[in-house]
């Protein structure tokens, strides 16, 4: 199953083992990871959702399958470091780094004039 980007207008899908060209430049380390929004610590979620502009009362059997990429994340909210394989963030990390996608925009002004 491929999964894709929870945040809006972000393009971004996970795709099995192959070099992934990401959409903004990740200056420290350019694999593209995605990570699991923190069911578990409710504070935390809230603001996670709140960052990609999803309801905080959002179901959770549906948040506990999204995934955000690692291009919202800023390269300080990784832990580094002890030889990991895998890119893990910091119990502290929320999302900040967001695409500004003018045809995202645009189809959320269009939604929002036609209701």
């Amino acid at each position: 199953m491929v999964l894709k980007c929870a945040c809006p207008g972000c393009p971004n899908r996970e795709k099995p083992a192959k070099v992934r060209k990401s959409a903004l430049p990740t200056p420290t380390d350019d694999r593209l990871t995605f990570h699991t929004f923190p069911v578990n610590d409710p504070k935390r979620l809230r603001r996670w959702l709140l960052a990609v502009q999803r309801d905080v009362d959002f179901p959770l059997r549906y948040v506990s399958q999204m995934r955000l990429c690692s291009e919202h994340f800023l390269p300080d909210d990784f832990k580094t470091g002890q030889g990991k394989i895998r890119r893990l963030l910091k119990s502290t990390a929320v999302p900040s780094l967001f695409l500004q996608n003018k045809e995202y925009a645009r189809g959320l002004i269009k939604l929002r004039l036609n209701l």
